[in-house]
């Protein structure tokens, strides 16, 4: 990534959208409800078409109730349209672009939805350049079946502030990294996944055997020093002082392992829990660290990254 130290950049939500019309590349939960809400509000006087060369059910019975158009691949009628939504899988996203490219008149803006890597957005930016159009690299910060269209989201990019028009109209609260590159908004979201995603099965873990022991209303309570703190203080705290409590909790994990295990509950995520509180303890039986690491979560994270990176794996301006 090129822009980690820059702050984000928010845009504010709007009321009415632009005129243009737009393609959803992709018609399933995540183009359906972009392509619902567009029709529903009438946000884009020229509005919405699908493309999926196997539309599903409930895609053919959207196009049914409203007159939403389906085309089943690229073709000519692309050239009229102003952005493309693309909302396919990661793993297909190079190759449907490829496929739409050359229908695409210079200039047109494709907003680039999925979960593909960051080094195949960068990819795709660079084919998309290539023949004039503009890309812009978009994340779905949320749950499209939870909020749809209001689903909040991040865009990278030159071409990103304009582009995200149309989502703002719709509802969604957007934010941009102007100075970034492509790439940069999913690489984000998969640092993001790394602690929501890691919450989620902690949660899992933790909740049922709370709600198995009658305690969950009493853990909330006992939780409630996070929500005094703030979340991003409280991870703050959290690394700062794993430095210099990592092993007094390292022996506390392997206590609570045993407490799910008595229950008869796997204790998967503490059991990996374990192996970074044990990576740190390695790396201060060799290099203690300083005071400063307790105070500064900078410092912290220096420090840190020593275990969590093997030295044969470490970069060349690493620590």
């Amino acid at each position: 990534m090129t822009t980690t130290a820059q702050p984000l950049t928010k845009t504010r939500k709007r009321g009415k959208g632009p005129k243009m019309t737009v393609s959803i590349i992709g018609a399933g939960e995540v183009g359906r409800a972009y392509a619902k809400a567009i029709n529903e509000q009438g946000i884009l006087d020229g509005g919405v078409v699908l493309c999926d060369p196997r539309p599903p059910l409930a895609a053919q019975e959207l196009a049914a109730e409203t007159g939403v158009r389906i085309h089943a691949e690229p073709g000519s009628w692309l050239a009229e349209v102003d952005q493309v939504w693309l909302a396919v899988t990661g793993d297909l996203t190079l190759r449907v672009l490829d496929g739409l490219l050359p229908w695409l008149s210079r200039g047109t803006v494709v907003v680039d939805l999925t979960t593909a890597s960051p080094a195949d957005k960068r990819e795709a930016q660079a084919r998309a350049s290539a023949v004039g159009v503009r890309y812009v690299d978009a994340v779905i910060l949320g749950a499209i079946a939870l909020t749809g269209a209001r689903t909040p989201l991040l865009a990278a990019g030159p071409h990103a502030s304009e582009a995200m028009e149309p989502f703002m109209a719709l509802g969604a609260t957007v934010k941009c990294l102007p100075s970034a590159s492509a790439g940069d908004a999913a690489a984000l979201k998969l640092l993001r996944t790394i602690l929501t995603k890691g919450l989620e099965t902690l949660a899992v873990e933790c909740l049922v055997a709370a709600e198995d022991q009658g305690v969950r209303a009493e853990l909330y309570e006992a939780m409630s020093d996070v929500d005094d703190t703030g979340f991003t203080n409280f991870l703050d705290m959290l690394v700062r002082t794993h430095v210099v409590h990592a092993e007094r909790r390292m022996h506390e994990v392997a206590r609570a392992q045993q407490q799910l295990q008595n229950l008869g509950f796997p204790a998967s995520m503490l059991a990996a829990s374990e192996q970074v509180y044990a990576r740190s303890v390695a790396l201060r039986a060799i290099e203690p660290p300083s005071s400063e690491t307790e105070r500064s979560v900078e410092e912290a994270l220096r420090w840190l990254a020593k275990a969590e990176r093997p030295s044969s794996k470490r970069p060349a301006n690493a620590l």
